[in-house]
């Protein structure tokens, strides 16, 4: 198969390919839609449609990798079993009728009345994060505001005390060298395990507190959760925390900086925003579609299908690419281009269908309260030093770092004292 001059590899694995996916992605959805990657032992889905379609047969393609591919965890080492005990629990890693009983105890918890009650937490966090920059003119914002942000507001969420965050995240880090795809060589399922094992202590412990005395947060929601007399079990309730969790601080931290890489990128956008305020949940959508922070996922196909001219077999994985398919030209006019005023009918960072991430209305919150006041409050914001680098995973897309700039305060006091 010929390459064209722009892609030095189709490895998608490749250290290239995970900093900058988009020139394979392009390359493989005009010519290679359904293909198939030794790296990933899987085949990769890239075009809008195929995508969609995929995404809207469970069925056929299936979310629940720890029980449709048998020879992947049927090892007997302790950490392989550790993670598929667990993330087998895992709304997003189970089919109908399982997923559906799930989801529909859960919703019952994360509701949008109780993200909206989140509004004014988040825009305290945020002031306060800023006013912690006050005095100074430069910062990673990864580590100043996209991740304390996040991780505070789905912690208290959940009922989990701010002054635990530290030892939750370093947990958290753990188990993303396994859900995002580490590609640097690392032992995933060792990593993987040890996180999951600190998670699942921490909300056991929790759980005791909550069942003698309840609160008003999602694992006290989640225990009191009943549907036609059926109620989630204290292993699902703890899961299912570990879940929100880890999707609820690093998918939106990812987002949150990305985002702004992005919009400070293209500074006429930028201005657009800061001129019109209304433009920023549209601009977040932008973000969402132009660098999502979760670029794809795994299915299992459970029936042999014959896809543009190619064969996959029933057990084999297949991976629609998110990314992909919102740059897919068919569906978005000059798809390359980032606008902050697209209009935008439908993305896929959200996924599609039975499941469709339950915290989109958290995350959408989240970025366009932090957007909006970063730029109200950080005049001149933008990019400083070196090209930031992503960090090295395929199914989870964030920022290392974030290297940014803006006018000091004093020195702006000290012109208006001086005009």
């Amino acid at each position: 198969m010929a390459v064209l001059p722009e892609v030095a590899t189709l490895d998608l694995k490749s250290p290239a390919n995970v900093q900058d996916p988009f020139p394979v992605y392009r390359w493989l959805r005009e010519h290679d839609p359904v293909h198939w990657s030794a790296s990933w032992n899987a085949w990769a889905v890239t075009r809008f449609d195929d995508v969609l379609a995929m995404l809207s047969q469970p069925l056929k393609f299936s979310s629940d990798r720890f029980r449709k591919v048998d020879e992947a965890y049927a090892s007997d080492r302790p950490a392989v079993k550790a993670v598929g005990e667990i993330l087998g629990r895992w709304l997003v890693f189970r089919d109908p009728p399982d997923h559906d009983r799930l989801r529909d105890l859960l919703q019952r918890s994360f509701t949008p009345r109780v993200i909206a009650r989140s509004r004014e937490q988040i825009q305290a966090t945020a002031d306060t994060l800023l006013d912690g920059l006050r005095d100074r003119a430069e910062a990673d914002f990864v580590r100043e505001v996209a991740f304390p942000l996040p991780a505070v507001v789905i912690a208290t969420l959940l009922g989990a005390p701010t002054a635990d965050i530290e030892e939750i995240k370093t947990c958290s880090d753990r188990l993303a060298a396994y859900l995002g795809g580490a590609a640097d060589g690392r032992d995933n399922f060792a990593e993987a395990a040890a996180g999951l094992s600190g998670l699942v202590d921490y909300f056991r412990a929790l759980l005791r507190e909550r069942r003698a005395a309840p609160r008003d947060d999602l694992m006290s929601l989640m225990l009191a959760a009943e549907v036609d007399g059926d109620r989630l079990s204290h292993d699902e309730v703890v899961a299912n925390c570990v879940l929100l969790l880890f999707a609820g601080h690093e998918t939106t931290t990812n987002l949150l900086a990305t985002g702004l890489f992005h919009l400070l990128r293209h500074p006429e956008q930028a201005a657009a925003v800061r001129a019109d305020p209304s433009l920023t949940p549209n601009a977040v959508e932008e973000m969402l579609r132009y660098d999502g922070p979760v670029p794809a996922t795994i299915k299992i196909a459970t029936e042999e299908v014959r896809w543009h001219g190619r064969t996959i077999r029933a057990g084999e994985m297949v991976v629609p690419l998110f990314s992909a398919a919102n740059r897919d030209p068919r569906q978005f006019i000059d798809p390359e281009r980032f606008d902050v005023r697209r209009e935008i009918a439908r993305h896929l960072s959200f996924a599609f269908g039975l499941h469709f991430c339950l915290g989109a209305g958290l995350a959408r919150l989240e970025a366009q309260v932090v957007f909006g006041t970063v730029l109200r409050r950080l005049d001149g914001l933008r990019l400083s030093g070196a090209l930031p680098r992503f960090k090295p995973t395929m199914f989870l897309r964030g920022l290392e770092s974030l290297a940014v700039c803006w006018e000091d305060v004093r020195d702006r006091e000290r012109k208006g004292a001086t005009s």
